[in-house]
């Protein structure tokens, strides 16, 4: 019996063996008769007739939010039939709305994070939508409560979406409540309130960029917010506005805009001085336009209603004043601050031109920038700063447009006939020579890197200053004393003009190198001036001299000029 077993055992493995070496056959013809992807591929096709079309998940969740969505229209329905009161039903389908909110927060804690993002969706699609129907078609919200529950609404989605790094969230819930803000602008005509629950909700954003996150978002909510603005300042700024805006409030429209650029400000020195983080383009684009619309926009809306204010202006000196401090008591003594120095800088010069421009000083305005030129060389060649030196020349340059100085120069040099130059213009061109002097008295070995450049602003201010100084002198003396023709007085200005070249040579040979680039120009106006006016004004005996001294002109320059190259 025993024997039987064996045999049969013993049957069984060789059975066993020989279909082992069959299938491994078998394998192996298959596998030079085919490729080795089609095995694959064939199993991969069973596989997907097997699996639906759509993962179960994704359909789970899909039919969640249409369930969702069926539950507010349940609650719309129940108040279109009179089954709820119309305050009752609103109030119903804003906690419903908050609620699932809610949901998305415990969805998200429990990692469904697709979950948690559907019901921030859904969240969304109910609130907002229901908060501009309650307030347009039904009236039940007035424009400031709308915007408050518009502003609740977004900061709820964006605490969950921080909480838990939901980044599709937090731009599905801005965008909508940017949309709805916006929508309830169209319909109320409410351009403050509007602009109120942008700036709330640009708050909250930069909160959020202050800690590095979703620092994208502020270009949408900025984008709104300037929108909004430019039309609340087109709209106030009229004397009589539009009837639907009639009850536009002037202060409040002007703290409104003055509101824009102290947030932009207050985020930008947050990020800046408090983290030390760099200036990004966001801060230099938005910080701009913020100040622009907010103190430029202030002062015409207050003037349109006839509260002409100085706020805005004085507002905008004393964040000019804070700017320059903070860029050179703060930023530039740290390393890796070089980009906020110069916004800071940048930020303070701009800010107290625009200050001062807006105060209405009218002829005085060039006084006071001249006086800011002049004490910012002052500062920059004390403290050796490049950038106050550029500063002060960029004041004085402000200024001499202001006061027509450079216009007048111009005339001058060209031979056109001279227009009405103020007085106060002579008192601008002394405060350009002086810091010119200033500038250039000082030792070489002094001289930060790219002290040039304000130096030749200043020496341009300058020459321009004694052109017209030169012509007004000569006109007088013309007047009272010469008889001259209109040929000899070409004469006079042409020689005039080639002293000026031959001085600045000679001073550019003595240590004042900047000077030789204003040279070649200085002659090619002499050119111009000698076609246009001696040429057609002059007779033979005055075209002799004119021509003359602008030919000896020509041969001592590259002289001069070279002797200044070889002894440097």
């Amino acid at each position: 019996m025993n024997e039987t077993i064996d045999d049969v055992t013993s049957e069984v493995e060789t059975l066993r063996s020989r279909v082992e070496r069959l299938e491994d056959r078998v394998a192996e013809l298959e596998a030079h008769s085919r490729p080795a992807s089609h095995d694959r591929s064939l199993a991969e096709d069973v596989e997907t007739k097997q699996l639906p079309a759509l993962p179960q998940g994704g359909l789970a969740l899909a039919g969640r939010c249409l369930l969702v969505l069926a539950g507010a229209y349940l609650i719309r329905a129940l108040t279109d039939a009179a089954a709820l009161p119309a305050p009752a039903g609103v109030a119903l389908g804003l906690l419903y709305a908050a609620s699932w909110q809610v949901l998305a927060d415990r969805d998200a804690q429990a990692g469904r994070r697709a979950s948690a993002v559907l019901h921030g969706l859904a969240a969304s699609a109910i609130a907002f939508p229901l908060i501009w129907e309650t307030t347009v078609r039904f009236g039940l919200l007035g424009g400031r409560t709308a915007g408050a529950a518009v502003f609740f609404f977004a900061l709820l989605g964006l605490a969950v979406s921080w909480r838990h790094h939901l980044s599709a969230s937090a731009w599905q819930t801005t965008l909508a409540a940017c949309a709805t803000a916006l929508s309830l602008l169209v319909s109320t005509h409410e351009p403050v309130t509007a602009l109120l629950t942008l700036l709330s909700l640009a708050a909250a954003l930069e909160w959020l960029a202050f800690r590095d996150a979703w620092l994208g978002l502020r270009w949408c909510v900025a984008g709104a917010l300037d929108a909004v603005a430019v039309l609340l300042v087109a709209i106030g700024a009229r004397v009589e506005p539009p009837r639907s805006y009639a009850g536009l409030d002037g202060s409040e429209a002007a703290a409104a805009l003055l509101a824009l650029p102290a947030l932009y400000v207050t985020s930008v020195a947050a990020r800046t001085l408090r983290r030390g983080c760099p200036v990004k383009l966001f801060e230099v684009v938005q910080g701009t336009l913020a100040a622009v619309l907010g103190f430029v926009g202030a002062a015409r809306v207050l003037e349109a209603h006839g509260r002409a204010s100085e706020l805005p202006s004085l507002v905008a000196i004393a964040l000019g004043v804070l700017c320059y401090t903070v860029a050179f008591a703060h930023a530039e003594r740290r390393p890796g601050q070089g980009r906020n120095f110069y916004f800071y800088s940048t930020a303070g010069g701009l800010l107290m031109l625009g200050g001062t421009l807006e105060l209405g000083l009218g002829a005085g305005l060039a006084l006071v920038w001249t006086g800011l030129g002049m004490t910012a060389v002052g500062l920059g060649r004390r403290f050796g700063r490049t950038t106050l030196r550029t500063h002060g020349a960029l004041y004085l340059l402000a200024a001499a447009y202001d006061a027509g100085l450079p216009a007048a120069g111009v005339r001058a040099l060209s031979g056109f006939a001279p227009g009405e130059l103020p007085r106060l213009a002579w008192a601008v061109a002394v405060g350009a020579a002086l810091a010119w002097g200033v500038l250039a008295g000082e030792p070489a070995a002094a001289q930060p890197p790219g002290a040039r450049l304000p130096r030749l602003l200043l020496a341009l201010l300058a020459v321009l200053s004694l052109a017209e100084a030169a012509r007004a002198a000569l006109g007088v003396a013309i007047g009272r004393h010469l008889a001259l023709d209109a040929g000899s007085e070409a004469v006079a200005r042409s020689a005039v003009l080639v002293a000026l070249a031959l001085g600045l040579a000679w001073l550019a040979r003595r240590g004042q190198p900047e000077l030789a680039w204003l040279v070649y120009p200085l002659v090619a106006v002499g050119a111009l001036k000698l076609l246009l006016s001696d040429v057609r004004s002059g007779r033979p005996a005055t075209l002799v001299v004119s021509l003359g001294l602008y030919g000896s002109l020509l041969i001592l320059l590259p002289r001069l000029l070279k002797a200044r190259g070889q002894s440097g």
